[in-house]
C-alpha cells in the first residue's frame, strides 16, 4: 500500500494485523509502503486537488508512532520503498496483496503485472459510494466504475471483497475472479488487549456514554452527526442522561465544527485522536456506539464496538449491514430522524440488547481461525495457479 502505516486508518490497521498473524502462522509476511519522500509528493498532490494547497506545510507524521506500529507487526517487517526500487523489493516475495486504490494499483501497473509475482487486490476503499454530495465523491464513483479502473484490475489474479454488496457489484461490472472473505477478529486478542491496557480517561458512570469513533470527514457522515446532536439538544429528557463522546480528528474545518458543538452543548465531549491501543478499552466503558458513515467496506470501528458487546446504530449501508443483525446486535436506520429516534429508545430503555449475543455474533461470523484459513487458502489457490 502507498500510505505510511503511521497514518493509523482502518486499512493500515488491517494490513498490520494481517501481516503479524500470517507470520505467526508460519507464512512470512511483510508490509511494503512507499517511503517518506514519495509519500510527501503524493500528499502534496492530494492536498492540491482537495484543498488547493500548493505551498502550505504538510504534516505526514500520521496518528501513530513508528515504534508502536513496528511492535504491533510482531515478526513481520515494515519496508519503505522508493519507486525506483519497488520492483526489486516486491520481486522477493511469492505473492503480492495490494490495496485497491487507484494510486496503489497504478504503481504496480507502471512496473507491469507480468514482471511481478501474482497480485491479489484487497478492497479496503469502497469502489462505489452510495451517498454522494461532494464533487470528490462523485468523481470517485466515476473513476472506480470506469474503463480505466477495469484496465488497472486487468492482470491481477483475483479481487478480495469484504462485503456482499461490493462482491455483487464486482461480479456484475468487472471481468475478474472474486472472493468474499470478511475481516478476522480474535476474541482472545481483544480480551487480552482490554485487560492489559489502562484507559487514558475516565467516563461518568452515572450517565449513558455514547461513542463516535472515526475521521471527521464527509465519508464518516459529519453533517449527519451534527444534525443528530442538534436534534438531541432539543430533547431534555435525553440529553440530561447522556455524554456524547466523540473520538477522532480531521481537517481544520471539521474539527472547528465539532469543537463548536462541544462548547455549545454540555453533553458533547470531543476527545480528538486516540491511539489505537486505547480504543478497545475506551469502547468497553461505553453504553452505545453510533456510526454515521455514508459509505464503508467493513468498518473496523463497528467490529471493535461489537466485539466488546456494544450495541451499534448505523446507517443501512454495505459494511454495517454485513456486521449488525438489525434489532438483535444493533439497529440499521435510513435517515437522521430515525437515527435520533433509535438513540432515544436505547437511552430510555425501550430497546435493550444482550452484550453476550452481540459478542457471540462477532465471535462466530468473524472467527479468526476460520477466516485466516480462508485467506491462506485464497493465497495458495492463486499462487498454485500461477506456478
Amino acid at each position: 500500500m502507498l500510505p505510511l502505516l503511521t497514518q493509523g486508518g482502518g486499512a493500515e490497521k488491517y494490513f498490520t494485523n494481517l501481516a503479524r498473524n500470517l507470520s505467526n502462522k508460519g507464512y512470512k509476511t511483510d508490509v511494503i509502503t512507499m517511503n517518506e519522500s514519495f509519500f510527501k509528493i503524493f500528499a502534496r498532490l492530494l492536498h492540491i486537488f482537495t484543498h488547493g494547497n500548493f505551498f502550505r506545510k504538510i504534516d505526514i507524521s500520521g496518528r501513530e508512532t513508528e515504534i508502536v506500529v513496528k511492535n504491533r507487526l510482531g515478526n513481520s517487517n515494515w519496508i519503505k520503498s522508493s519507486f525506483i526500487n519497488l520492483r526489486k523489493v516486491l520481486g522477493q516475495y511469492d505473492i503480492i496483496y495490494s490495496k485497491n486504490e487507484i494510486v496503489d494499483l497504478l504503481l504496480l501497473k507502471l512496473i507491469g503485472y507480468r514482471k511481478l509475482p501474482p497480485i491479489i487486490i484487497g478492497v479496503h476503499t469502497s469502489i462505489f459510494y452510495p451517498n454522494t454530495k461532494s464533487f470528490n465523491s462523485k468523481l470517485h464513483n466515476f473513476l472506480y466504475l470506469s474503463s480505466f479502473y477495469k484496465w488497472l484490475l486487468r492482470g491481477a489474479r483475483c479481487i478480495h471483497l469484504s462485503n456482499k454488496f461490493t462482491k455483487n457489484l464486482v461480479d456484475e461490472k468487472f471481468d475478474i475472479k472474486s472472493e468474499l472473505i470478511y475481516y478476522p477478529f480474535s476474541l482472545n486478542e481483544i480480551t487480552a488487549a482490554i485487560k492489559n491496557v489502562k484507559s487514558p480517561m475516565e467516563f461518568n458512570p452515572h450517565k449513558k456514554n455514547i461513542a463516535f469513533v472515526g475521521r471527521l470527514a464527509e465519508q464518516k457522515g459529519i453533517a449527519s452527526l451534527v444534525n443528530i446532536i442538534e436534534r438531541i439538544a432539543k430533547k431534555e429528557k435525553i440529553n440530561k442522561k447522556i455524554v456524547f463522546n466523540i473520538f477522532g480528528s480531521g481537517d481544520k474545518k471539521n474539527e472547528k465544527i465539532i469543537n463548536d458543538l462541544q462548547k455549545k452543548y454540555f453533553f458533547v465531549k470531543w476527545h480528538g485522536h486516540i491511539e489505537n491501543k486505547y480504543i478497545l478499552k475506551i469502547l468497553s466503558q461505553q453504553d452505545l456506539f453510533i456510526s454515521t458513515a455514508k459509505w464503508e467496506t467493513l468498518p473496523f470501528n463497528i467490529l471493535e464496538a461489537q466485539v466488546v458487546g456494544l450495541p451499534v446504530i448505523a446507517f443501512s449501508i454495505p459494511g454495517p449491514k454485513d456486521i449488525i443483525i438489525n434489532g438483535t446486535t444493533g439497529l440499521l436506520v435510513n435517515d437522521d430522524l430515525e437515527f435520533c429516534s433509535e438513540i432515544e429508545d436505547c437511552i430510555l430503555g425501550r430497546k435493550v440488547f444482550d452484550s453476550k449475543v452481540i459478542t457471540d455474533n462477532i465471535k462466530e461470523k468473524f472467527s479468526s481461525e476460520k477466516i485466516y484459513s480462508e485467506i491462506i487458502a485464497m493465497f495458495q489457490k492463486y499462487l498454485t495457479d500461477w506456478k
